[in-house]
């Protein structure tokens, strides 16, 4: 027996989601991405003043490379080419400011190689990676290469007390073109594990002023080290509404009150000399901490969806820096906070979803 027209089920009719066409917006991936990379522009020019040619070097490499393998995998799965929306260029621009400026030339290829390949496109590519790439790659070369990356002291040129210009020579005694010293990360973690015995007189005179803390006359890594121009360019992006203003002032306060906490409660030496703001302004200059704050842990992928998870996420970015700096046997603990931070993100979002309307609990 067979069935009538009328006993037959038509096919059900596909269920559409998606927004209505009013919610129109010119801002595209590519404008947001390509206005990130000018942002970090003025760091990157800053940084070839400082640190040579080699800084220049270390930001090309990296972006050519991740450029180039993000092409390759996409024409080898047979996706479209999407490198010119720039979030490539992005991710190689932040691995190279990671990098200390004598590293081989090796290093920023393979960072850029790692961060693309399996950190972005192993996870499906923009918007489903779950951690941070360029962080993915550097912490890649980091433990890959650990004589490359944490030198024992950073070249850079003599400028009244400290270092600064690699790039001239002007100033220096005659027959000397450069000068080595520890990155400030370095002398505060030295403070923090009791291996200093004038803390006192470290803090004054051992690190750099906090004037080239603040401009970049310091030893670190390529990108990492002029607070000014990362603060310049992460306010730009906050003023267009492309960063997150709360990740960034979260992360940055609670590593303030951390470094704070410790300085007047953890240290009698620096409480006794009234340096616990001198000593909490160097935690937020130095190292990687406003690179991270501005351009890395704001990243939208990576980063939690509601204002709630954004304080919280802010804050645990910052609790993690601030307690490895400390305790931990790691000079500069921004990379890793971040990451671990990013793990956490589908649990934060989960906690804080927005209530539902009519929803009961």
């Amino acid at each position: 027996m067979t069935a009538g027209p009328s006993q037959v089920e038509a096919p059900a009719a596909p269920l559409v989601v998606s927004h209505w066409p009013h919610l129109a917006q010119p801002v595209t991936v590519a404008t947001v991405m390509w206005s990130v990379a000018a942002a970090l522009l003025p760091a990157a020019a800053l940084a070839g003043w400082f640190f040579g040619i080699r800084a220049y070097m270390h930001v090309g490499l990296a972006v050519a490379t991740a450029v180039g393998t993000e092409a390759l995998i996409q024409r080898l799965l047979r996706k479209p080419v999407t490198v010119a929306d720039g979030s490539a260029v992005v991710t190689g621009i932040l691995l190279a400011f990671c990098l200390p400026a004598q590293a081989r030339w090796f290093v920023p290829i393979v960072g850029a190689f790692v961060a693309i390949a399996i950190a972005k496109q192993c996870f499906g590519g923009l918007g489903a990676n779950i951690w941070n790439p360029a962080l993915i790659g550097r912490a890649f070369v980091h433990n890959s290469f650990p004589v490359d990356m944490n030198p024992a002291t950073y070249p850079v040129l003599e400028s009244g007390h400290f270092a600064a210009n690699v790039g001239t020579v002007g100033g220096l005694p005659e027959g000397v073109h450069a000068v080595s010293g520890a990155s400030p990360m370095k002398i505060l973690s030295a403070i923090a594990h009791g291996q200093t015995p004038d803390v006192a007189s470290a803090l004054k005179t051992g690190l750099p002023s906090l004037w080239d803390m603040l401009l970049g006359n310091t030893g670190g890594d390529i990108g990492e080290t002029s607070a000014l121009v990362l603060l310049i360019g992460g306010a730009y992006l906050i003023y267009k509404g492309w960063v997150r203003w709360q990740v960034p002032l979260a992360y940055l306060a609670t590593v303030a009150a951390g470094a704070f906490l410790y300085a007047v409660w953890g240290n009698a030496a620096i409480a006794e000399g009234g340096l616990a703001g001198r000593y909490v302004l160097y935690h937020l200059l130095g190292g990687g901490l406003m690179l991270g704050a501005l351009f890395m842990a704001t990243d939208m992928v990576t980063s939690p969806l509601s204002n709630k998870g954004l304080w919280i996420f802010g804050t645990g970015c910052g609790a993690l820096t601030i307690l490895i700096r400390l305790y931990g046997g790691y000079p500069e603990a921004v990379c890793y906070s971040i990451l671990l931070a990013n793990t956490t993100v589908p649990l934060i979002d989960r906690w804080t979803a927005p209530r539902i309307f009519g929803h009961k609990q």
